[in-house]
């Protein structure tokens, strides 16, 4: 009997009508795939249009989850990951293409480190532009102040750079320390999970830290981007700020983990 072969690496990302958006996400993994054996789980959070997903049912190593109801960003993932082999987890939205050596590089770090808990890559524009990816924990005022002016200057770290959290939308790590940190939080239905988790892989002594020999392509336009007055007639702005008031609530009083 043939021993079967168990990916080191699965690859999570969650589907709202993004069956276009996954074709050119699997066009990037099979061009520029890691060393290590991956698997792919497209995740379908009862996407509201029908969705074409025949181009998946070729490939070996990805598999497709259907929920019949919307579990949002963290709740899709957490599908993912039950269904998930590798010892790495990657989560990655759909709109992502990764450049050429990109996972090995986060993998490689990840597996170098045991203080580092989470990497992040750089994610850039199709023009080259650095799009922004990381931040310090939030606070209420930082938020609107990112509303209603222009965003920070983003700068191209030059070398292995802490970070405070690091955006959802590709974050790697193992699934032993998922698991031990309880996963994403269920209280968040889209936003702020990411920074939850984050938090609290800083809280249990793991560092998040930004990788800037990986880099990855990802679309400019953000769910929650935007200024306030354009984003008061979109539902995820409300969604947005409802999940800031739940991060806020939940992490009331308390001082926010040293970075270092």
């Amino acid at each position: 009997m043939s021993k079967i072969s168990v990916p080191k690496i699965s690859l999570l990302t969650v589907s709202f009508d993004s069956d276009e958006k996954i074709k050119n996400l699997l066009t990037s993994l099979k061009k520029y795939p890691p060393k290590d054996s991956w698997e792919l789980i497209v995740v379908d959070n009862n996407s509201p249009k029908k969705q074409n997903y025949d181009f998946l049912e070729k490939e070996k190593n990805v598999h497709l989850i259907r929920l019949n109801k919307n579990l949002g960003f963290g709740g899709g993932n957490e599908e993912g990951v039950r269904f998930s082999q590798g010892e790495f987890l990657v989560f990655i939205n759909p709109d992502i293409e990764v450049h050429e050596n990109c996972l090995d590089e986060l993998l490689k770090t990840l597996q170098k480190d045991p203080t580092i808990g989470i990497v992040t890559p750089l994610l850039v524009s199709k023009d080259k532009k650095m799009l922004e990816n990381t931040w310090d924990f939030p606070t209420p005022w930082q938020l609107l102040k990112r509303r209603l002016f222009s965003s920070r200057e983003i700068s191209i770290p030059e070398k292995n750079t802490a970070v405070a959290w690091a955006q959802g939308s590709f974050l790697v790590m193992k699934k032993s320390l998922f698991n031990s940190l309880d996963g994403f939080d269920s209280r968040f239905f889209l936003f702020f999970e990411d920074t939850d988790l984050c938090r609290r892989c800083w809280e249990s002594k793991k560092k998040v830290v930004q990788i800037p020999t990986a880099q990855a392509f990802h679309t400019e336009h953000r769910l929650s981007g935007g200024n306030i007055l354009g984003a008061m007639f979109k539902k995820t702005f409300w969604i947005h700020l409802l999940s800031a008031f739940k991060y806020f609530a939940k992490y009331q009083g308390q001082k926010n983990p040293s970075i270092n």
